[in-house]
């Protein structure tokens, strides 16, 4: 009986005994702090990892793709010194870029074919390489569609890599016009000393008219100018270029504005084809832009109409929404090599005065255009 008293009295005390708990609750509470603290700590450090994974990633994909910027201005700059600027296949010819075992590759982690460029730009690497597209086949180097496949390949931090491909196009002609002087008015040419020759001064394309009117427009000669070409006669028809479309289409690759009249000038060279733009509403010029002892390489863009004076000399394109006036002589003639597009019908939109000589070039007419910014026709990120 007295033995169980005491348990009783014994377990009563143990019950009531409350030290150690707080030790027990500190400790409990210390571990689920250290556990919530670790669980923090793993998913901060993947989180950071993830973050540094993508921003490396994206530096590499921002690289590869101003890799490819570049290389198609390279291309460009390529294109225009070649024998055709109206295809790519001296490029995919050229024996450097293939590399020693004489075969285009394009790019693989062992390839060695030449970049078209290469280098760094914040701290990522990167390299451009040129295959034909799959159209014409990536390997074949003859060009049969004015398209070739660009692929940019960037490694950046850690090893992060991207590569982009884009395909470029030349630029072919933005308009066709069936002879050397294109006019939706009436042409009116004036003098012996005028010649216009249709047929191609570098012997690549099939010869045209020498001059093109939009119906209800004539042309009209007086004196005995020379003219040639296929048809070797004035023409006339329903064509209606969009000249305006034209010069806002090209507009964009201007190299030079012109605000008021030219007496002077250089503008581009042999080997640097250039696009001179003019809007003669801004500033105000009524009597049109007016260009005399001027010599040019590329497109002349004139948003009004155009006075040319003696001592002119232009090799590719020229556009006019308004008239074109062309007055050679004494001793300073006009010549353009190329082509003349002139815009309006509601005014006689060609006349042209003195000795001139007007020619049809395809090779400096290509150059011209390629002086323009190729075309991306396809884009692909693939990693």
């Amino acid at each position: 009986m007295l033995q169980c008293r005491f348990t009783a009295i014994t377990i009563d005390r143990l019950l009531k005994n409350e030290q150690g708990f707080l030790l027990v609750a500190a400790l409990t509470l210390l571990s689920a702090l250290t556990l919530l603290g670790t669980t923090a700590y793993l998913l901060s450090s993947t989180d950071i990892k993830i973050g540094g994974n993508f921003r490396n990633n994206q530096m590499a994909l921002q690289v590869a793709m101003a890799g490819a910027e570049r290389a198609r201005q390279a291309f460009r700059l390529e294109n225009m010194s070649s024998s055709d600027a109206g295809s790519f296949s001296d490029e995919l010819n050229s024996a450097t870029r293939k590399g020693a075992n004489g075969v285009l590759n394009g790019y693989s982690t062992t390839t060695d074919d030449q970049a078209i460029v290469s280098g760094t730009l914040n701290g990522s690497s990167y390299a451009v390489y040129l295959t034909n597209d799959s159209a014409d086949g990536t390997s074949n180097t003859t060009d049969a569609n004015g398209k070739v496949l660009l692929t940019s390949v960037a490694t950046g931090p850690s090893s992060a890599k991207a590569r982009v491909e884009i395909i470029v196009q030349v630029n072919t002609a933005v308009a066709s016009s069936p002879a050397v002087v294109y006019s939706k008015g009436d042409v009116t040419g004036n003098g012996s000393s005028l010649t216009i020759n249709g047929s191609d001064a570098c012997s690549q394309e099939t010869a045209l008219g020498p001059i093109y009117t939009k119906d209800p427009a004539t042309t009209t000669l007086n004196g005995s100018p020379t003219l040639s070409g296929s048809p070797s006669t004035p023409q006339h028809g329903t064509l209606d270029l969009d000249i305006q479309g034209l010069i806002d289409s090209l507009k964009p690759s201007t190299t030079t504005t012109l605000t008021e009249d030219q007496n002077s000038g250089t503008y581009g060279s042999t080997s640097n084809y250039v696009t001179v733009y003019s809007d003669t509403s801004t500033p105000v010029n009524d009597q049109g832009l007016k260009l005399q002892n001027v010599t040019g390489y590329g497109i002349l863009l004139v948003k009004g109409d155009l006075v040319l004076g003696g001592g002119f000399t232009w090799n590719g394109l020229i556009y006019a929404t308004g008239s074109v006036t062309l007055n050679g002589g004494g001793g300073a003639g006009i010549n353009v090599y190329g082509q003349i597009y002139a815009g309006t019908s509601s005014v006689t939109d060609v006349t042209i005065n003195g000795g001139n000589t007007l020619g049809y070039d395809s090779c400096k007419i290509k150059k011209a255009l390629a002086s323009q910014a190729f075309k991306v026709v396809s884009w692909k990120h693939d990693y």
